[in-house]
């Protein structure tokens, strides 16, 4: 081989090399999305449990909303209705707070919260004399209760989308209520059912 051609021959592995090992590295990986900073949450609950009066048993159905933040924190405004079965009651619990999470895992988010808490119960007996103000809160059988709740939960992912996010998940709550009569502790155990929409 020439000197001329054996220099062609050279400078042509050289410039190809590099344009060839570009070639066989591995694609970049695809951008992800970046996490929300703030997301509707919305769930609905049941739960059952019991209170500092012997023999006292109670039930809830509940419904609760708030914006979560950054993935962390959540204000929160929530509803139960229950029953007792002391006296036999009903139970209106209404409750504004705050619950926090993280993401430990991409299926598991522990949380917990804190929430003050402002009860209605009345017999079911003057719930029957008196609906509409049973359902008002303005009934003359109603004893107004307040105080404040706190829990322990964690939820399960059972489906995620792009801007959607489905849990279930258990929760362990106490709360403590002064003023009027009634018990002060109740507890209860129950699931929790929550989504999450992306809004921002």
């Amino acid at each position: 081989m020439t000197r001329p051609r054996h220099i062609l021959v050279s400078l042509v592995g050289l410039l190809g090399a590099p344009a060839l090992a570009r070639g066989e590295e591995a694609p970049p990986p695809p951008s992800q999305e970046p996490a929300p900073r703030g997301e509707l949450f919305v769930a609905v609950s049941s739960a059952v449990g019991t209170t500092d009066w012997r023999t006292d048993v109670t039930g809830y159905g509940g419904f609760a909303v708030g914006l979560r933040l950054f993935g962390v924190v959540t204000p929160f405004a929530e509803g139960r209705l229950g029953y007792g079965t002391v006296d036999q009651r009903l139970l209106t619990f209404l409750s504004l707070g705050i619950r926090a999470g993280w993401q430990a895992t991409p299926l598991v988010y522990p949380r917990a919260h804190v929430g003050f808490v402002h009860q209605h119960e009345e017999s079911m007996a003057s719930v029957a004399e008196e609906p509409a103000g049973a359902v008002l809160g303005i009934g003359p059988g109603i004893r107004h209760r307040a105080g404040v709740q706190f829990g322990l939960g964690c939820d399960f992912t059972l489906l995620r989308r792009t801007k959607f996010t489905l849990a279930l998940g258990p929760e362990l709550v106490g709360a403590y209520l002064g003023y009027s009569s009634g018990p002060n502790w109740y507890g209860f155990v129950g699931a929790n059912l929550g989504a999450h929409f992306a809004l921002f």
